[in-house]
């Protein structure tokens, strides 16, 4: 009897045991988890119906691996307090901060102080949560990181002559560092729609938002090409700040044609923009009417695992990820 109660009290006991361990490496990550990246390319002035009408292989492979919308918008909500030009001094500080200009307070070219401190941007929020996590900003516009100080917070800040240069920079910094978050803006199609226009019908301009589109695909090659990886995770989002204008003029003295563009106002050509969250966490979706540029800060972070808080009063929440659900749904 007593052999018999005493393998009982074994077998409860192995149970347990086993039980227990169970628990324990449920609890613990799975040791072949990748490790989470995020790059967000901005590209200045790109109008998405010209993304659509050109030759664009890279940005419409990123488009259909993951969500699109090729109708957010810049410029805030119009008829409120959080209606914003669409200039790219507050529309940048909109994608870095997840917030409009009634909040981020950087109005205009006299008043452009980001309110960091109540809306921090999102390398700040990262390094907040996770203090060490990497990010970087890597801009043609140097008014980015330098007079307009939107980036505080990234550890690696960087400035390109023209774009070209910019994507040279960024393929060093992703091929030679562990990033976790990279920002990256390109500025020469919003060149080419101010000195011949925002539109599809403009030659200069789609020929910009072509060459843009290899400069994405050189810096997604760059990703791909790391030597980790295999191990790695990335999330790709894509963004424009806002479009503009074409318009077709008559020089007084020659009386030939002068085609120009502009930016700033509330025309549906100036407010319209496009997001695409690409990568494996990203729902493949096409969403229209699409939300505002302030998506943008809120995805980076939720995918980096920072997570989303209805304190932070941000004007979007993550937006095409797999694991997110939007209140309300």
């Amino acid at each position: 009897m007593r052999i018999a109660a005493l393998c009982v009290a074994l077998v409860a006991l192995l149970g347990m045991i086993s039980l227990l361990a169970s628990d324990t490496l449920s609890a613990a990550p799975a040791a072949d988890a990748k490790s989470k990246h995020v790059l967000v390319i901005g590209i200045d002035g790109c109008m998405p119906d010209a993304v659509q009408a050109a030759k664009a292989p890279n940005m419409k492979a990123l488009a259909a691996a993951g969500t699109v919308t090729w109708d957010g918008f810049s410029g805030g909500v119009l008829g409120t307090p959080s209606r914003q030009n669409t200039k790219s001094m507050p529309s940048w500080n909109s994608v870095l901060m997840g917030v409009w200009c009634d909040k981020h307070l950087s109005i205009s070219y006299r008043k452009w102080r980001p309110n960091h401190a109540q809306y921090p941007n999102m390398f700040q929020r990262l390094k907040t949560a996770r203090p060490d996590a990497k990010s970087a900003s890597i801009v043609t516009w140097k008014e980015i990181n330098v007079d307009y100080r939107m980036t505080p917070g990234a550890d690696y800040q960087a400035n390109g002559k023209e774009d070209d240069a910019t994507t040279a920079l960024a393929v060093k910094h992703l091929t030679e560092t562990n990033p976790d978050l990279v920002f990256i803006q390109l500025d020469q199609v919003d060149g080419a729609g101010e000195g011949f226009g925002f539109s599809p019908k403009s030659a200069k301009y789609m020929e910009a938002v072509e060459k843009v589109d290899t400069q994405v695909g050189q810096l997604v090659d760059a990703l791909k090409k790391r030597g980790t990886y295999a191990n790695e995770e990335w999330l790709i989002i894509l963004v424009t700040d806002h479009g503009g204008t074409y318009r077709v003029n008559k020089d007084p003295k020659t009386g030939k044609e002068v085609i120009n563009g502009s930016h700033g106002g509330d025309t549906p050509e100036e407010r319209k923009i496009f997001v695409i969250v690409s990568g494996e966490a990203a729902q493949k979706q096409v969403v229209s009417p699409g939300p505002g540029l302030t998506v943008v800060a809120p995805t980076a972070l939720h995918f980096l695992g920072v997570t989303y808080k209805p304190e932070w009063k941000l004007d979007a929440e993550p937006f095409g990820l797999k694991d997110y659900t939007p209140a309300g749904k």
